[in-house]
């Protein structure tokens, strides 16, 4: 069970699809739990839908950064759910006991630093808001990997020559105290949005005009919508963090 948590190689597709946003999003705690759910006998449909109330709890309680010493016990707890009558239900209800409030959540969400190891925490949290958009009728899949990179939309990098030839003067762009703007916003899910490797930036005297040409012909909701953008700086980040905050709750909610 662990190995099948582990490579997500259970037999049924949509438990391994969960069991990889669980990992994607640094859900390791759950496991507690898992191996003696997984191999219960509960219908597969009851397994997908308490596997996403346990993504829909990691997620806010990261994005909140709670206490993570509270997880093993959370998880360990709810072994004791596999015994009742109306498993959903009681899992719903603990989970509700150390579930981070929507006003919580809605403010953490847009500041949340989404670097370093949790790079694959924002492409899911991406794609997630990309389905949710687009109807979640789960038609296709956005590819992974190297096929769709995640994009900075103000680079990660702009005070060096290198990035100046490669992306154009942000630092310029970006006006007044910019380098330390930078770094306060550079991670937030607000500058963030998905897009496929052919569709590479090049240099330009104006950077995000010349990103948006790319973006246009993208075939992703989020990433094409920037098209919308006259220009793109801190202001637009905190404003389009806020946007999909409040698609968050809709999203990543328990009953």
């Amino acid at each position: 069970i662990y190995r099948d948590l582990t490579f997500e190689k259970f037999s049924e597709l949509r438990i391994n699809n969960r069991i990889k946003n669980l990992n994607r999003i640094l859900s390791k705690p759950s496991y507690i739990f898992l191996m003696n759910f997984m191999k219960s006998d509960v219908y597969i449909n009851t397994k997908i839908e308490i596997l996403k109330m346990i993504e829909t709890f990691m997620l806010r309680r990261h994005i909140c950064e709670m206490r993570t010493s509270e997880h093993d016990d959370v998880f360990s707890k709810m072994n004791k759910c596999l015994n009742t009558n109306n498993i959903v239900d009681e899992v719903n209800n603990l989970l509700l006991e150390y579930y981070p409030t929507d006003d919580m959540f809605k403010l953490n969400f847009p500041m949340h630093q989404f670097k370093g190891k949790l790079i694959d925490r924002a492409k899911y949290v991406l794609e997630m808001m990309e389905y949710h958009l687009t109807g979640d009728t789960e038609e296709y899949t956005i590819n992974q990997g190297n096929q769709v990179h995640l994009e900075h939309i103000v680079p990660q990098t702009i005070d060096t020559k290198k990035s100046k030839v490669e992306f154009g003067d942000w630092e310029t762009y970006l006006g007044e105290n910019s380098q330390a703007l930078h770094k306060k916003n550079i991670n937030k899910i607000g500058n963030m949005t998905l897009l496929a490797a052919p569709l590479n930036i090049s240099a330009s005297n104006n950077p995000f005009e010349d990103k948006k040409e790319k973006y246009i012909q993208s075939n992703i909701k989020i990433t094409k919508d920037l098209k919308e953008y006259d220009e793109f700086k801190f202001k637009e980040i905190e404003n389009r963090g806020n946007k999909f905050s409040s698609m968050a709750l809709h999203i990543w909610k328990l009953n």
